[in-house]
């Protein structure tokens, strides 16, 4: 568990909320997130949810586009592309309704994404960071999970749409 009290000046309030939001998504799925683990989805909660763009991202557009690319925007493009299926995955699975695809989509999609960086910063000179994203890939149904049971009953999608906006922006 991250201990991150409430008003610490030295941690953003923002992290706290996250951070607290992701212990109750442990909480109700019976999931212990590894350390690692857990820091990552409050970081990738942190860096995406304010972008409401990150819900149009095209999974396998990113991950065909990210074969073209090398080095940085490769990186880039594979971490964008995976966050974005996890996000849709724990936070979002309805969405595979309307883009007629099956539910496991986002989630296939998004082990491939961190699969493939993983592969790819193995092969740079940046092996522990490759390996994290091996876990990371391995870990996605759990973060997942955990994200699924975050999600509160909402009475709409068009209530959950305008909670997100006020959240993101204000």
């Amino acid at each position: 568990m991250l201990l991150i009290p409430n008003q610490n000046p030295y941690v953003s309030g923002e992290t706290a909320v996250f951070d607290s939001l992701v212990r109750t998504g442990e909480e109700r799925s019976h999931v212990t997130l590894p350390f690692n683990l857990r820091l990552f989805l409050v970081d990738c909660l942190i860096e995406h949810l304010p972008d409401a763009g990150i819900t149009q991202h095209v999974l396998a557009l990113g991950l065909l586009e990210s074969s073209e690319k090398s080095g940085a925007e490769r990186t880039l493009l594979l971490k964008r592309t995976g966050d974005a299926a996890l996000i849709l995955a724990g936070l979002y699975p309805e969405r595979a309704n309307r883009l007629n695809v099956t539910p496991t989509y986002f989630r296939f999609m998004g082990q491939t994404s961190y699969a493939t960086l993983a592969t790819h910063l193995l092969a740079s000179s940046a092996a522990d960071r490759g390996k994290f994203f091996n876990e990371v890939a391995d870990g996605f149904v759990l973060l997942e999970r955990v994200l699924n049971n975050v999600r509160a009953e909402v009475e709409s999608e068009w209530i959950a749409f305008l909670w997100f906006r006020t959240k993101a922006i204000g």
